[in-house]
């Protein structure tokens, strides 16, 4: 009977075993784990009840003024949800002022917006709330920022600029996929659709063929440290006719005059969209003004341009090596039409879309990541010009 007897107490050990398995550790450990999902939903049954926290309006203070304008561009001096609902904002709770009085201090504010490209108008707060979010907002290029950001140490929370690594992007227009609806740009890796070398449109060949005047340029600063006024007289030493508009020419076209668009579809081939600075995503509006119409854009500058725009949508001096090779390019694809209809193939997959910053900094303020996480600059002058622009283009001239 000795074996049986020591088989059976090995029996009752292994089921004592998986008893206490099952009902210590399963429900000490394992059930408390999957009790944490009630956790989760008690926080968030709170999170809704706490109106104070989740759905308290949000205020913005545009604290400086904006180059010369003191209302930022925008149509008043105080804007609230109606006008983030207008604009299609995906959270609309958020009132924006330059008017420093709405509040009764510079300290209730949720976020104060500096404009920090230019000596600042005002003087600093004299206080500030922990909780508040400093804005460094700057639309000019590094090469052009006349503000002492070495004085700024540890005092912006986020930035919104052009460069696509801001904490908000401040930018000029998105390209969005018509049959998606979805942003493709401005983006770090956007994913683009082919179909530039196969694009055939007989019509359109047929209407740029009527085209009569080589390339336009409309400029008003002179002197670019790009030095694109002097490659554009080298293009025009190689034989490419240029036309430059504003005050860096002896050609005008008032803005907003209708005939200066209509020109750009049916007169000139070419738009010389150059940059004044050779700078990582500083793309301006001079290259989608191209894009809004039936002229090939020809661009310049220090930006990975596959970010913002389509690929085979635009030449890129940055291209070749010489200018004599960029001049020649542009002389076979004024020969050849269907060539150079090919640069429109994006319009029928892609549109122009405007696009709001202020949609994204009203509904970055009300993210928890906004409440919870803790961030400034330690040295913003370091993160705004550290290898962020080149002097010397690669297109020698």
């Amino acid at each position: 009977m000795r074996p049986y007897y020591k088989l059976f107490m090995m029996f009752t050990a292994l089921l004592v075993t998986i008893i206490f398995i099952r009902f210590v550790v399963y429900d000490q450990c394992i059930k408390q784990a999957v009790n944490s999902y009630q956790v989760l939903a008690d926080h968030n049954r709170a999170r809704l009840q706490d109106g104070s926290t989740v759905h308290r309006t949000r205020y913005v203070l545009l604290y400086t003024s904006f180059f010369s304008e003191s209302y930022w561009g925008l149509p008043a001096e105080t804007l609230g949800p109606d006008y983030f609902a207008l604009k299609h904002c995906p959270v609309t709770n958020c009132v924006l002022t330059s008017n420093h009085g709405l509040l009764s201090s510079v300290a209730e504010y949720d976020a104060v917006v500096f404009h920090v490209a230019t000596p600042l108008d005002v003087s600093l707060p004299k206080v500030r709330a922990p909780k508040q979010i400093y804005v460094a907002a700057i639309m000019e290029s590094p090469a052009h920022t006349k503000h002492l950001l070495a004085l700024d140490t540890d005092y912006f929370n986020w930035t919104m600029t052009y460069r696509l690594d801001s904490d908000v992007l401040f930018n000029y227009l998105n390209i969005v996929d018509i049959e998606s609806g979805e942003v493709i740009s401005p983006g770090l890796s956007p994913t683009w659709r082919n179909g530039h070398r196969e694009y055939v449109n007989e019509s359109l060949i047929a209407t740029v063929s009527q085209k009569r005047k080589m390339a336009a340029q409309f400029v008003s600063h002179c002197g670019a440290l790009s030095e694109r006024d002097r490659l554009v007289q080298h293009m025009q030493s190689a034989g490419l006719e240029v036309d430059v508009y504003g005050s860096c020419g002896p050609l005008k076209c008032p803005r907003g005059n209708p005939e200066c668009d209509t020109m750009l579809d049916t007169t000139y081939w070419f738009y010389l969209s150059f940059e004044n600075s050779l700078c990582v995503d500083y793309v301006t509006e001079k290259l989608y003004n191209a894009l809004k119409h039936t002229i090939v854009p020809v661009v310049f500058g220090g930006a990975d341009y596959e970010r913002f725009v389509p690929p085979g949508s635009y030449i890129n001096a940055q291209d070749y090596a010489t200018v004599n090779e960029l001049v020649d390019y542009l002389f076979y694809l004024m020969d050849n039409p269907k060539e150079y209809a090919k640069y429109f193939w994006w319009k029928e997959h892609y549109a122009l879309d405007h696009t709001n910053s202020y949609c994204e900094l009203c509904q970055k303020l009300h993210s928890v990541g906004t409440r919870e996480k803790v961030q400034y600059y330690q040295d913003i002058k370091a993160w705004w010009y550290d290898d962020a622009c080149v002097e010397k283009s690669k297109i020698k001239f």
